[in-house]
């Protein structure tokens, strides 16, 4: 109303009405090609696009008005224009693997494996790290329950902030910065589980389709492989179905009877946005980390199911279980809403717990795995620490995969001075966001997202959340870490100032 009145003339009302005839016409003439309902929308929007932005371009001969910013005619034509009622990913994805063959050994293990990888779940929300909510009641009871062989790595870190890349990481070792190459001919946790006649699953709530991971696993399916698709389930929660559905799935295919050991991997999707759950674990309300912090109650309601069964099974003795996220969530933390545009902490620190039974310890470092528990660590440290488990760490035919790993099997050494790398942005992802290197308690970011770009560095133990920049206080001598970390890798030698 007030651009109404502060910018119409007649002849503005001739000329809207002439542009007005002729975007009738143009949407008349595409009406076969679009549904109905679309059509309607474009009507509208059209209209209301053309109305807005004509008002806001004729602002400019009046400076005594209120103006209203032109981003809020283009976000009006993105949602309403381009509306789209389907879950579709339009981007180019993740591309197919090159087929790896690993040779089937004699030998055979009589334990299992179980990976499980939460989706968005930082750490900061968890009584594992501190938290003050109880947010995973039958974790902290299982953890109780097995003191001596649950482990909490203090200081994890995600190699990526978006699952495109954060989730191969996991899978496979690769890091973003690493070589396209090697990360599309890089084994998968199963490949080498199936060197060992292991039964192999992949359980997921997710949609394949999202990020063409159903292009990316094409090539090295496990032998029971069950996502979104494949459930028949409806979307519950953005890209995935309910994790009830999945939780089901792993109890049925752990019991199945077979003679081998199982190694699986189960993908949750619960606390991803919107953190949809049921009534009942609707505990907090009120603001924007209640509804996440519920999503983190459910899902730990049904890892309780998983425990239960597991349990009775007689599983816990002879099974390795170990807890990862992709990747953190922002939560209006450094005003940023979800994670793939932010590297601050909240967005890539990410819990790393495992549950090592005693008869599988026993022929494990575990020393230097709890010594580790207290070192920088990151989920590219999966891959060689599940060769360890597995006992295929000097086995000659994956010396090749071995070699490329940048990550540190945690059953070794993990040196106090590593750098742990965290990118959106190489040959396979285009997520302008910059860099972040994590280097003893000091973080450095160097965000492109931002005009102009910027560098930040953070003291991590003095100043967890991130809110006093002390890049300037550093001295050139003090950051040369952050030259050493990146020159190592092509991928991040643009970032390197000259």
């Amino acid at each position: 109303m007030v651009l109404l009145r502060d910018t119409i003339k007649l002849e503005d009302v001739i000329i809207f009405s002439m542009a007005f005839i002729v975007i009738a016409l143009i949407i008349h003439l595409s009406a076969r090609q679009v549904s109905a309902r679309r059509n309607r929308l474009r009507w509208v929007g059209g209209v209301f696009i053309l109305l807005i932005t004509f008002l806001i371009l004729m602002i400019k001969r009046y400076d005594q008005c209120l103006t209203v910013d032109s981003n809020f005619s283009a976000a009006i034509l993105r949602h309403v224009i381009d509306y789209r009622p389907q879950r579709i990913f339009t981007g180019q994805g993740l591309g197919k693997k090159t087929k790896v063959y690993l040779p089937k050994l004699k030998e055979k293990r009589d334990y299992n494996v179980l990976v499980v990888v939460f989706e968005s779940l930082r750490k900061q929300d968890l009584p594992a790290y501190g938290y003050s909510r109880q947010t995973t009641p039958e974790l902290e009871k299982f953890r109780a329950e097995h003191p001596k062989e649950f482990h909490v790595f203090e200081h994890p870190y995600s190699a990526s902030s978006t699952t495109m890349l954060a989730v191969p990481a996991i899978l496979t070792g690769m890091a973003p910065y690493q070589p396209v190459e090697e990360f599309y001919s890089q084994p998968f946790l199963w490949d080498y589980a199936k060197m060992l006649d292991y039964r192999t699953f992949f359980i997921s709530s997710h949609s394949m389709k999202w990020y063409r991971f159903d292009r990316f696993y094409e090539q090295q399916k496990p032998a029971h492989y069950w996502y979104k698709e494949k459930s028949g389930k409806p979307f519950f929660n953005d890209l995935g179905i309910n994790d009830v559905h999945t939780v089901n799935e792993v109890c049925r295919t752990i019991q199945r009877k077979d003679e081998r050991s199982f190694f699986g991997v189960v993908q949750f999707n619960a606390t991803h946005y919107p953190y949809n759950v049921p009534k009942k674990f609707k505990r907090w309300k009120g603001r924007f980390v209640d509804e996440y912090d519920n999503s983190i109650l459910y899902q730990d309601y049904l890892l309780g199911k998983l425990f239960t069964t597991m349990k009775s099974k007689g599983l816990l003795k002879n099974t390795v279980v170990i807890f990862v996220s992709d990747h953190g969530e922002s939560l209006k933390d450094h005003n940023n809403i979800g994670h793939v545009d932010s590297y601050y902490a909240e967005a890539i620190s990410v819990p790393l717990m495992m549950y090592i039974p005693e008869k599988i310890a026993a022929g494990k470092d575990m020393q230097t795995l709890k010594s580790n528990a207290k070192m920088n660590v990151c989920t590219i440290d999966i891959a060689p620490t599940i060769l360890e488990i597995l006992g295929l760490s000097s086995q000659k035919d994956v010396k090749k995969y071995k070699e490329r790993f940048s990550g540190y099997n945690l059953f070794t050494k993990v040196p106090s001075d590593r750098s742990i790398i965290t990118m959106n942005n190489n040959d396979v992802a285009k997520f302008w966001v910059g860099l972040s290197v994590i280097r003893g308690k000091y973080h450095y970011l160097h965000r492109v997202n931002v005009v102009p770009n910027k560098e930040e560095i953070y003291n991590l133990r003095t100043d967890p959340k991130e809110l006093k920049n002390i890049v300037s206080k550093l001295g050139v001598r003090r950051k040369k870490w952050i030259q050493d970390a990146l020159f190592n890798y092509e991928a991040c030698k643009k970032y390197l100032k000259h």
